[in-house]
């Protein structure tokens, strides 16, 4: 009687095991379900075709790490959207002469008068955070209050939130790059492109969720 009852028990907590297997492999799926219409309208919101020139700012902003962006910095200081461009993330041994080798064109040219006057390195940032931190510190010591943000079309998002965050008291104009290796027709099609995108939303998902958990905070201690 007491195999019995001990079979039994088995039996029973075999299907309590297979039961929450089964919840949690359905709770991963919706997740993944969610995750993948998010995905998809994150990458239907993206721009496709590079913006006309933006509104006058205090200040260009361009954030190293994707290509052309430097490029259209330049282009857009060259045309007096701003009278300064700042660029953040560059590496510390890069100086204003050496900043020519970021550029991705040929044809653009970042003349030595300019970089006299109107450039302005930023080494202490190492990702967009960072970017965002470093670029409101430069721009408070400045009293600058508007900015054109320059950065790659997929992460633009992300960094007018973090931007946003970091500076709320500054206008910021967005001025979206377009990436000729970043293909967002059929995105799904080409596996580099769409683990660019998948990594980037996955970042803009954990960014959204730390400025609005921050923001709780501040309000609570308010």
């Amino acid at each position: 009687m007491a195999r019995r009852n001990r079979f039994r028990s088995g039996r029973s907590q075999e299907r309590r095991v297979g039961a929450l297997g089964w919840l949690v492999l359905a709770v991963l799926i919706g997740v993944f379900a969610v995750w993948t219409v998010g995905l998809v309208r994150f990458v239907d919101r993206l721009p496709r075709v590079a913006e006309a020139s933006p509104q006058k700012a205090d200040a260009i902003v361009v954030l190293t790490g994707g290509s052309r962006r430097l490029d259209e910095g330049v282009a857009l200081l060259e045309t007096d959207a701003a009278p300064v461009l700042f660029v953040s993330g560059v590496d510390e041994r890069v100086d204003g002469k050496g900043i020519r080798s970021l550029l991705d064109d040929g044809d653009t040219r970042l003349p030595d008068k300019l970089i006299d006057c109107c450039l302005v390195l930023g080494h202490g940032a190492t990702d967009t955070i960072g970017n965002a931190r470093e670029t409101a510190i430069w721009m408070a010591v400045g009293d600058r209050t508007s900015v054109v943000l320059v950065t790659s079309n997929y992460h633009m998002p992300r960094a007018m939130l973090e931007f946003a965050h970091a500076m709320p008291e500054v206008r910021i104009i967005p001025h979206p790059v377009i990436p000729p290796d970043v293909r967002l027709d059929s995105w799904y099609r080409y596996p580099g492109t769409l683990a660019l995108l998948a990594n980037e939303y996955s970042k803009y998902l954990f960014a959204t969720a730390r400025v609005t958990v921050a923001g709780w905070f501040m309000a609570v201690a308010t």
